[in-house]
């Protein structure tokens, strides 16, 4: 056994891990580069399987070490595999001094497992007799997994909800999601007047997408609100992990958002920039391509906001001349900071010209005949999700998943053979 060989597997499956989750919202990452990632992750899996007793020290060591979400992805996956309870009971020991830290990885591992080797753990973890954030990890697990994962939990679902952990109840709402019977539906009402305000937002989502949107969207919006008020005054760390929270709740408040509705400019009005832009994005109304070619003209948003722009239409900024040359890389160098634009020009969105895109034809006289969404100028129909799903970027596979009610998080060959069967379904549907 070659020692430095066993731990490059462990710093190498945490490391692709990471690019793995890390792409969820990339613009330019595609199928086929998540595919080559996602071999590679499962190459250093292998690895340390293969290792046995030898690949685990490694892989613990670096955990222990870094309490970092990648290291906790790759020891939950490894513990999982019918070894006993030592080493989850290892896992946890990390966990509940750094939760924050960890738990992104120990759930995305849940959901990457076989359901074989994913249930018993979600059995033993979530039961009402364990730590939080056990519970916690079980229940976002469910969620991610699916209802057919609700089986698997060790105590009911339902007594997650009262719960004297917030974390642990917001998790539980996350669960319940898709759960429409009456007892769901009345726990969940219960849960949009908790004291926490993770817990209401969770509990609205999920009630958003059952038949209760109407007494959801109210309570959505006013926690998207306070959370953006918080992302704000956050500095580091927490900043971080305030604007992650905030990201996903400005996407389900466009979902949950009736097409048309007159007081969305008002609520993108009061929302900031990047997360009105997020929210315009998501909700794919072309009437709202005005508001987003103005934000191309402020500096911190401008890539962003040409890039939703582009995302909306379908017309290639660079290619319709509605793009402005690039700065020399001189200019570049004196932008010491780390910057959200700073990261847009990293990710190779364009630079847009905000005065034609605000004098172009799509943006003073968008097309108001759509009866849904629009992504890159076509209705988000069943046909075009697909063609998205197999060809877009991260960022766009995402919007079509939703479409779909399918996933684009975890391993890729399941995306694979649920985009081919849904082809299949959609070829014979047409015939």
């Amino acid at each position: 056994m070659i020692e430095a060989l066993v731990a490059r597997h462990a710093e190498d499956a945490a490391f692709y891990w990471s690019q793995l989750d890390g792409a969820i919202r990339s613009p330019t990452l595609r199928l086929d580069r998540l595919h080559h990632f996602n071999g590679l992750l499962d190459a250093h899996l292998d690895g340390l399987v293969v290792a046995g007793s030898q690949g685990w020290q490694p892989a613990m060591a670096a955990l222990t070490r870094w309490k970092k979400p990648g290291e906790a992805f790759v020891c939950t996956w490894l513990a999982a595999q019918g070894t006993g309870r030592q080493r989850l009971d290892e896992v946890l020991e990390v966990a509940k001094v750094s939760p924050q830290n960890v738990l992104r990885g120990m759930i995305s591992a849940l959901a990457w497992l076989p359901p074989g080797c994913a249930a018993p753990v979600i059995g033993q973890w979530g039961h009402a007799a364990m730590v939080p954030v056990a519970q916690v990890a079980a229940l976002r697990a469910v969620a991610l997994i699916g209802p057919e994962a609700v089986a698997a939990l060790g105590s009911p679902l339902p007594d997650f909800l009262v719960c004297a952990d917030s974390h642990v109840r917001a998790a539980a709402c996350r669960a319940l999601a898709g759960g429409h019977h009456g007892a769901t539906v009345a726990a969940l009402r219960d849960a949009l007047a908790d004291a926490d305000v993770a817990v209401r937002a969770e509990a609205a989502i999920a009630l958003g997408k059952g038949q209760d949107a109407a007494r959801a969207l109210p309570v959505l919006l006013r926690c998207v609100i306070d959370q953006a008020h918080t992302c704000a005054a956050a500095t580091g760390w927490h900043r971080m992990q305030a604007a992650r929270r905030l990201d996903r709740w400005v996407r389900e408040l466009a979902w949950l958002t009736p097409f048309g509705m007159p007081d969305t400019g008002a609520m993108l009005a009061i929302l900031p920039p990047r997360t009105a832009l997020t929210f315009a994005l998501v909700h794919g109304d072309p009437s709202h391509l005005g508001f987003v070619a103005r934000l191309a003209g402020e500096p911190e948003v401008s890539r962003y906001a040409g890039w939703v722009w582009q995302s909306l239409t379908g017309i290639d900024l660079a290619e319709a001349g509605l793009a402005l040359p690039e700065p020399p890389p001189s200019a570049l160098a004196r932008d010491e900071l780390i910057t959200e634009a700073r990261l847009d020009a990293d990710n190779g969105l364009p630079q847009p010209d905000s005065a034609a895109l605000s004098g172009h034809p799509a943006s003073q006289s968008p097309v108001a005949s759509h009866a849904g969404p629009v992504l890159l100028g076509r209705s988000l129909d069943r046909q075009h999700a697909l063609d998205v799903l197999q060809g877009g970027p991260q960022a766009l596979r995402l919007l079509a998943a939703r479409t779909l009610g399918v996933t684009v998080r975890g391993p890729v060959h399941p995306q694979l053979a649920a985009l081919g069967w849904m082809r299949a379904e959609s070829a014979e549907g047409n015939r």
